[in-house]
């Protein structure tokens, strides 16, 4: 791969605005904004997107919060790491000498840390794809979620994932595409020397063929966007293959913060 001037410094390009920057994309891509189509202020909580040929509603949520950063879930961090500490006297980071690892049942209670603020993050998109489903009398259960990525990277790109899917498994029935994306936030992927976008969807049962490709061809113009507004160098990830996930992990430049509470658990 050809060095990216300033790559590792400040990053490949001037961060794009996620919302305005994908309703561009869905306007060139046929879709349209669902505040447009509506005469007056709704009596609901609206989507952003609807593709009215196909009947597919999509709303943006774009992750901006460390999660992990909340008071609540600093409070139960240290209270985490007490009882680490409890159970090994011996335990240190790596940062103060330590080997870094950690117990097995350290990274199923840190992910659970996290769980309410991505809960309601899926519970409000349900409401809203639903609603406004129901308005247009949208039958098809073409309902996605665009899971835009930036700012949570206090916790592996397949953890954050498999927390969102194992809570669509059994909730949030107007959800019928999980789709996990990053603009400006680009993946280390491990084999690879090219830094990453990702574009990553999952289906529920519920998802036909048709909606599938949809998705697929969806995200094919999405990178095509992506090469016209930044230029010829979108190394991307297009794929529904959560091992791809599991081998990655997002990259934190020099000037954000590195913070030694950061626990990096795969």
């Amino acid at each position: 791969m050809p060095e990216i001037p300033g790559f590792w410094d400040i990053g490949p390009h001037d961060p794009l605005p996620v919302e305005a920057t994908w309703t561009d994309f869905i306007t060139s891509a046929g879709g349209k904004r669902v505040s447009e189509l509506l005469s007056k202020s709704p009596d609901f909580d609206n989507a952003d997107y609807l593709f009215e040929d196909i009947g597919a509603v999509l709303e943006l949520k774009e992750i901006e919060t460390e999660f992990l950063r909340t008071e609540a879930a600093q409070c139960g961090f240290e209270a985490l790491l007490a009882r680490l500490v409890k159970e090994d006297p011996t335990w240190r980071p790596l940062l103060f000498g330590g080997d870094g690892q950690y117990p097995a049942w350290f990274s199923t209670e840190f992910v659970r840390l996290a769980r309410p603020a991505l809960l309601r993050v899926l519970k409000k998109a349900n409401r809203q794809i639903r609603e406004t489903k129901e308005f247009f009398r949208v039958k098809k259960p073409y309902g996605t979620l665009i899971f835009v990525n930036d700012g949570f990277t206090g916790m592996a790109p397949v953890l954050v994932h498999a927390l969102a899917c194992d809570a669509l498994v059994h909730s949030y029935s107007s959800i019928d595409c999980f789709l996990y994306v990053t603009v400006n936030r680009y993946l280390e992927i491990t084999g690879s020397n090219e830094p990453k976008l990702i574009w990553n969807p999952t289906y529920s049962d519920r998802a036909t063929d048709e909606f599938v490709q949809f998705i697929d061809d969806l995200g094919r113009m999405w990178f095509s966007f992506l090469d016209q507004k930044i230029g010829p160098f979108t190394s991307r990830l297009e794929t529904g293959d959560r091992s791809a996930l599991s081998r990655s992990k997002a990259i934190i430049l020099p000037h954000e913060d590195r913070s030694p509470r950061r626990v990096e658990l795969r």
